[in-house]
C-alpha cells in the first residue's frame, strides 16, 4: 500500500490528545452552564419614563423597571420596593453587585455596599451608583474598592443592568455614604461621595456623569453628610404631582 493510502487513513488519538478533548468539553459546559447562570436575569420593560418625585428627603417615587408602576426607593436604607400588578417585592443594592464581583470581595473582611439612585444621564429614568469597598482599620484606611460603577435605567428588578459606566475616582478608600442630588435643576443629578480621609476624616466628593460614565473630582471638602430636608433630593415634591 502507497504512503498516500495511509496518510489518509483517520490518525488514532494519543492520550494527550484525548484528555485535551475531554478537558474542552467539559469548559464548554461549564461556559455554558456559566451563562445560564449569569446569563439570564431578569429585564427590565419598555414603558415610557415617568415623573420622579420626592416623598421626603430619602424616599423617591419613579418607574424603577419600566413597567409603568411607580415603585418606591428609600435612599436611607439603599432599597427598592417594586409595585407589580399582583405584589411588592424589595430588594437592596447588594443584588446590583454580579457574580464576580461577589466573589472578589467574598475573602476581604468589613466590606460594604454602598448606593444611591438618580438620574445622571438625563433620560428621565432612575440609575444607580454603587460602591462596594473595605471599611476602615481603626485610623487607617484601607485602599480596597471592588466596585465603583454606575448601572443606568431602566434597571431590572435585582436592580442590575445591561447598560453600566464606570465612576472615576482617584482614592479607593471606603465609601461610607453616597447620595444623588439633582442641586441645580437641570434633569441629571450629581454624585455626593463621602470618603474616609484616614484618621477619622470623611472628604465629600461630587460626580457629574461624563463620558458614558460618571467622573468624581479630586477636590473635595471635609464634611459629614447633613440631615436632608423634604425635597433635598432635588426632585419636585410627591403631594404637588
Amino acid at each position: 500500500m502507497s504512503r498516500g493510502v495511509f496518510s489518509s487513513l483517520p490518525r488514532p488519538r494519543t492520550r494527550r490528545r484525548r484528555l485535551t478533548a475531554a478537558l474542552g468539553g467539559s469548559l464548554a459546559v461549564i461556559a455554558g452552564g456559566t451563562w445560564l447562570l449569569l446569563g439570564t436575569g431578569p429585564r427590565p420593560g419598555d414603558h415610557a419614563p415617568m415623573a420622579i418625585c420626592a416623598v421626603d428627603g430619602f424616599t423617591l417615587r419613579a418607574d424603577v423597571d419600566a413597567d409603568g408602576h411607580l415603585d418606591e426607593i428609600n435612599e436611607g436604607t439603599s432599597s427598592v420596593v417594586f409595585q407589580g400588578d399582583d405584589q411588592r417585592t424589595a430588594v437592596r443594592v447588594d443584588d446590583a453587585r454580579g457574580f464576580w464581583q461577589k466573589l472578589r470581595g467574598a475573602s476581604k473582611e468589613d466590606m460594604a455596599t454602598r448606593g444611591a439612585f438618580g438620574d445622571f444621564d438625563g433620560d428621565g429614568y432612575l440609575d444607580l451608583a454603587i460602591f462596594y469597598s473595605q471599611r476602615d482599620e481603626g485610623d487607617s484606611t484601607r485602599d480596597n474598592m471592588v466596585v465603583h460603577e454606575v448601572h443606568y435605567g431602566p434597571l431590572a428588578r435585582d436592580v442590575s443592568s445591561d447598560r453600566t459606566g464606570t465612576i472615576r475616582i482617584r482614592s479607593s478608600s471606603f465609601v461610607s455614604e453616597v447620595r444623588a442630588v439633582d442641586t441645580n435643576h437641570d434633569g441629571r443629578a450629581e454624585l455626593e461621595v463621602f470618603q474616609s480621609g484616614g484618621d477619622g476624616s470623611i472628604s465629600r466628593h461630587i460626580g457629574r456623569q461624563d463620558r458614558g460614565g460618571v467622573s468624581v473630582s479630586r477636590e473635595g471638602t471635609d464634611d459629614f453628610a447633613p440631615y436632608r430636608e423634604p425635597d433635598a433630593l432635588g426632585y419636585g415634591a410627591c403631594a404637588d404631582r
